[in-house]
């Protein structure tokens, strides 16, 4: 996590989706499937 703070790595290349809350529970499915590259998901409110 220190790492991260002081920005010598850069985690977010592993963030494959980011949608609303509203669009969760379509992507629940998606992530528990592996469809369309899946791996991490960024939910906004």
């Amino acid at each position: 996590m220190e790492r991260i703070q002081k920005g010598e790595i850069d985690p977010s290349f592993i963030i494959t989706h980011r949608a609303t809350l509203e669009e969760g529970p379509d992507l629940c499915k998606t992530f528990r499937d592996k469809k369309d590259g899946c791996i991490k998901v960024v939910l906004k409110p």
